[in-house]
């Protein structure tokens, strides 16, 4: 599996936020941005489940969050609430990496069948892990160091992320290839015999 083919679901679960961040730029408007990124994520939510695609506990918190956070910035206007929405999120997406098996639409079988379970398991603990970590980050940035949030919030959940994604990209392919070449040796040795 190429990289662009495994960042695919993962970029597609994000379009709430594109969409939003770009009609942001384009009209600078909070409000007008809120309700497009709120009908992106439920348009791709409602997709999944008209084509009968696996819905993961992670899209169904995603949605939730587009819904309720996107009408609470609506409805508040406040600017720490904006700021502090991000971390809002943050825990609970921390929440449901931590405690459930949410990697599993997003692995295709070759990585299921080649790795093992309990890899899967810790790697889900890591990401969540790293969504508390952002969480925290984010509050405490928002909090303290105001002046900074917006260049906070642009650069570095997004690039935390990413780099983690590659990361584990790397790793659960290097593990693979070497899985797959020994069940293969094997099956030569055997056959050989």
């Amino acid at each position: 599996m190429g990289f662009l083919q495994a960042f695919r679901p993962i970029l597609l679960d994000m379009l709430a936020t594109i969409v939003f961040i770009a009609i942001l730029k384009i009209t600078d408007n909070v409000v007008i941005a809120t309700v497009f990124g709120i009908a992106a994520g439920t348009a791709r939510f409602v997709w999944l489940k008209i084509k009968g695609r696996p819905v993961g506990p992670l899209q169904y918190i995603s949605v939730a969050l587009v819904l309720v956070l996107g009408t609470a910035t609506i409805l508040t206007h406040n600017a720490l609430f904006m700021e502090l929405k991000p971390s809002l999120a943050g825990f609970a997406v921390a929440g449901v990496m931590l405690g459930t098996r949410w990697m599993g639409p997003y692995l295709p079988p070759r990585v299921t069948d080649n790795l093992e379970p309990s890899i899967i398991r810790w790697t889900e603990r890591l990401w969540g892990l790293l969504q508390l970590v952002l969480a925290v980050a984010n509050a405490v940035v928002a909090y303290r160091f105001n002046e900074l949030w917006a260049g906070f919030a642009a650069f570095v959940p997004g690039s935390a992320n990413v780099a983690a994604f590659v990361l584990q990209f790397v790793l659960f392919r290097a593990m693979i290839v070497r899985r797959v070449r020994a069940r293969e040796a094997t099956q030569q040795a055997q056959a050989a015999a």
